[in-house]
């Protein structure tokens, strides 16, 4: 055999030496070894469909399971690989990194960032980080199984002291009311409403929660000055602002808003009379910012 066969043989030996040790692994460091891998080469990937290839493969590699991850200085999360959210700060250390951009310099050093749908907390957990201990983050999440693992979240990141947790849903009154949890895949669509949380499967939990104004949220925690507010709620955006008044009068807050389709007009108009204008549509969220007196 020549030089050249030999060193032909032993890549190909050594490739499936590390690919059998790869699968050798525990699940936990398997991975954490392909997401790692998976982070590195999207990095490197200049065409959009390129960037789809970890995904694709990903179930060749499968059991991946859930792994604590730092994803900067200060935000560390229990991730999970097959939840979309999860699954996109695994492979790329952001999660709609536009939308952050645009809030970012609405959230000064000793302000108050409101998480309304804050789910596993990651623009809570970036805006902690910002206000400094100074500063308030309120997150608001009524999922059971999703606040267990957004205070979990918080613990690890050393934001206990800053980031306040409301287990319960935003709405336009002090009541109870139905809550469903969506399926594992896709988690941020748990919702108020049964339609919303079973877009991409069998609802997995519904129960009882309760509702409340974030007027009251707010004025019970005793917060004085709210200089960012992000909507997140599947779809409940309309009733969340309707108990939010009080606020958007007073505080006049920089708002980042994910908007239901048929819900467009009617959030338009509300923030109108409000004195609110839609600035810009980054990602699937609606920015809007005062611009005139209620």
């Amino acid at each position: 055999m020549t030089r050249q066969g030999v060193r032909k043989r032993f890549v190909v030996l050594l490739g499936l030496a590390v690919t059998a040790g790869f699968f050798m692994l525990q699940p936990t460091l398997r991975t954490k070894w392909f997401t790692w891998l998976s982070r590195k080469y999207i990095a490197h990937c200049s065409n959009e469909n390129d960037k789809l290839w970890p995904g694709i493969v990903q179930p060749v590699f499968e059991p991946l399971v859930p792994v604590w991850t730092q994803i900067e200085p200060g935000v560390t999360m229990l991730l999970d690989p097959h939840d979309v959210v999860s699954h996109e700060i695994l492979m790329t250390g952001h999660w709609e990194p536009q939308t952050w951009q645009v809030m970012e310099p609405h959230v000064p050093a000793g302000g108050t960032f409101v998480d309304v749908g804050a789910h596993i907390g990651w623009y809570s957990l970036k805006a902690a980080k910002v206000v400094g201990p100074r500063g308030r983050v309120i997150a608001v999440e009524p999922d059971h199984e999703t606040l267990r693992k957004l205070r979990d979240n918080i613990r690890a990141s050393g934001d206990e002291a800053i980031i306040t947790v409301e287990p319960v849903a935003c709405y336009d009154s002090e009541t109870t009311l139905p809550f469903y949890s969506a399926p594992g895949t896709n988690t941020g669509e748990s919702s108020l409403d049964r339609a919303a949380a079973s877009q991409e499967g069998p609802i997995t939990a519904a129960y009882i929660v309760r509702a409340r104004r974030l007027d009251d949220i707010l004025k019970e925690a005793g917060v004085t000055r709210v200089d960012a507010l992000k909507i997140d709620v599947e779809g409940a955006e309309v009733h969340v602002l309707k108990g939010a008044v009080e606020t958007l009068d007073h505080f006049r807050p920089e708002i980042s808003v994910e908007v239901d389709h048929d819900k467009v007009s009617e959030v338009r108009l509300f923030m109108r009379d409000h004195g609110y204008a839609p600035k810009k549509l980054t990602e699937s969220n609606t920015e809007y910012v005062p611009v005139s007196t209620p």
